[in-house]
């Protein structure tokens, strides 16, 4: 099947990974997922014959391969997160080698071409763990698992002859992802992802002949989501008080006291007296006297 749409999608995720991401703790979620899908080929046990049919299937990139689409909702826990899921998958029948007489087909052992696709729908539930830097890019690895309905929508040898195989079966499936994850903005994610899907204990009766096979597939998907009601980002840190204000000048020193020069030659403030002079000495008397 034609994916030139898918293409064109993950061409357009791809040139909006370039913004900051934010913190989706507590969110709920919404989203859809596109790609291209590879389907393992498919061995069928035919009435108790081991692999009497090999189906394989279209897988020429850009044109001819499978497509896988999903939507999906789930919560964010902050690390960790569980969403459930509704996919749907398609491929056409390439073509196809038999271990048995095929109705209207070639001998036991051939390998010719087929018609016919196989769709898929699946439920399920998954829980994921994320890592990285909620700021910038984030990777994502975690699996799921549910329930599939697997059809056999007009299996055969050639589009003139009755169809071998149309039915389907529903059962137990599981599934294995990882993918990079980066914000747009503030609510909306995009993501790139691969998925290895398988559904186990397909078992038809269709007419005569009585299926078991097991059906798995590679997923390669780009995806957008929506996130409502997150955790409020923190309030920015209180600006730093301001700074003291500067101690208060030192007093002036005190003035130089006034001096004054003493008749002895001393200096002293002017506040003090100077000392009194020592008295004359003595006259002196002759010896007649």
């Amino acid at each position: 099947m034609r994916i030139r749409t898918t293409a064109m999608l993950l061409a357009t995720a791809a040139a909006m990974v370039a913004s900051p991401a934010l913190a989706r703790d507590g969110a709920v979620y919404v989203g859809a997922e596109l790609g291209a899908m590879k389907a393992n080929d498919s061995d069928i046990d035919v009435n108790g014959v081991e692999d009497a049919i090999t189906v394989d299937y279209d897988w020429d990139l850009p044109d001819d391969t499978g497509w896988d689409g999903d939507v999906f909702i789930g919560y964010d826990f902050g690390g960790f997160r569980i969403e459930g899921e509704y996919s749907m998958k398609s491929a056409d029948i390439e073509h196809y080698t038999s271990n048995i007489r095929f109705p209207g087909g070639a001998p036991a052992g051939t390998d010719i071409p087929a018609v016919g696709d196989t769709d898929v729908n699946a439920f399920m539930l998954n829980a994921m763990g994320d890592f990285g830097d909620d700021d910038g890019i984030s990777f994502f690895v975690g699996g799921g698992v549910g329930w599939a309905k697997v059809d056999f929508d007009g299996f055969g040898a050639y589009a003139n002859q009755p169809a071998y195989l149309d039915d389907s079966d529903s059962g137990f499936a599981w599934q294995a992802f990882a993918g990079v994850r980066q914000a747009i903005s503030d609510s909306v994610d995009v993501h790139f992802k691969y998925r290895y899907f398988r559904a186990n204990g397909i078992d038809i009766d269709s007419g005569p002949n009585s299926i078991e096979t097991n059906w798995a597939s590679h997923s390669f998907l780009g995806g957008i989501s929506f996130n409502f009601g997150g955790a409020e980002p923190p309030p920015p840190p209180p600006p730093p008080p301001p700074p003291p204000p500067p101690p208060p000048p030192p007093p002036p020193p005190p003035p130089a006291p006034q001096m004054q020069t003493c008749p002895n030659g001393t200096r002293i403030p002017v506040s003090q007296v100077c000392p009194a002079p020592p008295p004359p000495p003595p006259a002196r008397t002759g010896e007649n006297g």
